[in-house]
């Protein structure tokens, strides 16, 4: 009998972690995750950083509607990589979206299902997923042009251009259901030596180069470039594009 119960615990003993025990971890696997959650604790306390969480809840109205075509964020309602110049820090390395009808940068919680929208006022600049975009806060006589808000820089130089990006929604009842469609109201803008222009058509695309005119139209002719709705945007850039690269006089 002791043979057997001896032969028996040596049995165990060789295919115990067959069953689901685990040896105990090395010194080097033990080092490895201490480093681990180290790296992850100030992942999360950078996140969480209070100069950053301290914004009111985001609420999801989208929600409200029975359907909806479309949705309130710029590119898609999913987060996005990108980072926040606020009250007076640089916060990377976040995910974010931008609710282009309210003019809110929103961020989730880290530690729960929640999302909070930053204090705008306190934003200098963010960016997401490579557009960035800064708040302006026009004074008196570029306020007859544009408002307060956020603009995404497409291009900079003597002529900047800039985009404001926003939708509008559009309610429809059916049914007593309320149903909602977002539809794009993008506008368009270059400031031109702190002069701001709103650009809808050709001849407001050019008038902010309106110094460089006969070269301007004939970059016009040659580049058979297009200001419709679908084509205005990029045509814009490249005459502020074109404008730079002149040589000054």
């Amino acid at each position: 009998m002791k043979t057997i119960c001896f032969g028996g615990a040596a049995l165990l003993a060789l295919v115990g972690p067959t069953f689901g025990q685990s040896a105990p971890p090395t010194a080097a696997e033990q080092l490895a995750a201490s480093v681990a959650t180290v790296r992850a604790r100030t992942a999360a306390a950078e996140t969480t950083h209070p100069q950053l969480i301290n914004g009111p809840e985001y609420e999801n109205y989208a929600q409200r509607y029975y359907t909806i075509v479309g949705h309130q964020f710029f590119l898609t309602p999913e987060k996005h990589a990108g980072g926040v110049f606020y009250n007076g820090y640089y916060f990377d390395n976040l995910r974010l979206s931008y609710d282009v009808v309210r003019d809110q940068v929103v961020l989730p919680q880290p530690t729960s299902p929640l999302q909070f929208r930053l204090v705008n006022e306190k934003v200098g600049y963010f960016v997401i997923d490579g557009h960035r975009f800064v708040r302006l806060q026009p004074d008196s006589a570029a306020s007859r042009v544009l408002g307060p808000g956020y603009y995404e820089v497409l291009h900079t130089g003597p002529a900047q251009v800039l985009a404001r990006r926003a939708k509008r929604i559009q309610e429809q009842n059916r049914d007593q259901r309320v149903n909602a469609v977002f539809i794009v109201t993008d506008k368009l803008f270059v400031n031109k030596s702190g002069q701001y222009f709103a650009i809808s058509k050709k001849s407001a695309a050019l008038r902010p180069f309106a110094d460089r005119s006969s070269e301007m139209q004939r970059y016009v002719q040659e580049q058979k470039l297009r200001f419709n709705r679908p084509n205005l945007e990029a045509s814009v850039v490249r005459l502020a594009q074109y404008y730079t690269s002149l040589p000054a006089r």
